[in-house]
């Protein structure tokens, strides 16, 4: 009998065990150090693009439209087309997009609404014109997690890489004088934006770091560059360039995909959103 306990006891005690490993573990993968980790798929950083889904011809119209032109663009990815790498100033252009090709994204902010996010992820998969991004239900499915934290100084918002995750600073948004239209337009483009980054998109402001634009202070139409609802009335409103670079970088996933064909032969199909309604011209389902 008393063996018999002593059997149950380490049965006891090593459930425990297996259940405190087990919960410890679920934390480093899913919450991480202090529940901060917000980043589930290791960074893509390979810097190469996958041959056989552009002709060469294609690549160099993409590389073009991608160039732009002073405060457009970002002359950075014309070697995609020459060197066959993708690159800025010479560094890889990461992503965070699984071997699945979609990028999985959990929302936890209260600053930008789980609604905002579905949004932005619809106007992705119209510019891609294939689904690229989708929402999950549980963080431990995602890709990435979308959050808040406190002021960093300057900064709206940014796409970490490291494990943070996508991170808003609501503290550092000063939006009054703005309409509620505006206030909503803004925060859906810094959203859109920050998702473009996760994508594996630069900066599309102009010159080899696509940053001419913001160096100057100057606003531009490409919502991947220093966008403001003074300069966009309208909306959120893609342009060329941004398609282009969402098809340079979907040659750079770890599943490439060919995406946004479709600007090679009418560059000024858009998508747009505006106060949370979402229009296209866009083909839908041009890639499948």
């Amino acid at each position: 009998m008393h063996r018999s306990g002593e059997i149950w006891m380490a049965v006891i005690l090593g459930i425990i065990f297996l259940g405190f490993l087990g919960y410890w573990t679920t934390q480093r993968i899913v919450g991480g150090p202090n529940r901060h980790y917000y980043q589930r798929t290791k960074t893509d950083n390979r810097g190469t693009i996958a041959r056989g889904h552009y002709s060469q011809a294609e690549l160099e119209a993409l590389a073009r439209l991608t160039h732009g032109s002073q405060y457009h663009g970002n002359t950075s990815l014309d070697i995609v087309a020459t060197k066959y790498v993708y690159q800025l100033d010479g560094k890889p252009l990461p992503n965070i997009v699984g071997n699945d090709g979609v990028l999985q994204l959990f929302n936890k902010s209260k600053f930008m609404t789980t609604a905002m996010v579905r949004d932005a992820a619809a106007y992705w998969n119209h510019l891609a014109g294939v689904k690229i991004v989708a929402i999950v239900d549980s963080q431990r499915l995602s890709d990435e997690v979308i959050h808040d934290n406190e002021t960093q100084r300057g900064v709206l918002g940014r796409q970490s890489y490291n494990g943070q995750g996508l991170v808003f600073f609501p503290p550092n948004w000063h939006m009054s004088g703005l309409s509620a239209k505006d206030r909503n337009n803004w925060q859906e483009a810094a959203l859109i934006h920050e998702i473009g980054h996760a994508l594996g998109i630069p900066h599309l402001g102009g010159g080899p770091l696509g940053g001419n634009a913001a160096s100057a202070g100057i606003l531009t139409a490409e919502f991947m560059a220093p966008w403001r609802p003074g300069r966009n009335p309208l909306g959120v409103r893609s342009t060329a360039a941004d398609a282009a670079a969402l098809a340079l970088a979907g040659l750079s996933w770890q599943q490439p995909r060919r995406l946004a064909s479709w600007v090679l032969t009418d560059p000024a199909a858009t998508v747009i959103y505006n106060q949370g309604r979402l229009t296209s011209t866009i083909p839908r389902g041009s890639e499948s």
